[in-house]
């Protein structure tokens, strides 16, 4: 189980999505959509009890932050792009911004 604080007045919300993975590195969190969205949280949670994933910053890389089975990893103040691969399976990524 994972424990999530955050404490500041200017998160609007929490959006999460769930994507399927596979053994294709694909495109899991794309640019915000304008200008006056700002991200303050990136949440990336592995939410298989088995697999591993990988999470890259951009399309050529190769090898990234992994995340072992039921892991995950926050990124604060991130505008970017974000790729997943998974080792083995079809495991599926949870992935929770908060915006203002």
């Amino acid at each position: 189980m994972a424990i999530i604080s955050t404490s500041s007045p200017f998160l609007r919300s929490y959006t999460t999505t769930q994507t399927a993975l596979s053994t294709t590195k694909i495109q899991v969190l794309t640019l915000p959509p304008d200008i006056t969205t700002k991200r303050i949280i990136v949440l990336v949670q592995n939410t298989s009890a088995t697999e591993t994933v990988q999470v890259m910053g951009n399309a050529t890389d190769t090898v990234g932050v992994v995340l072992p089975p039921q892991s995950q990893f926050s990124i604060d103040n991130y505008q970017g792009v974000l790729y997943a691969v998974a080792n083995s399976g079809t495991p599926a990524i949870n992935i929770t911004i908060s915006t203002v």
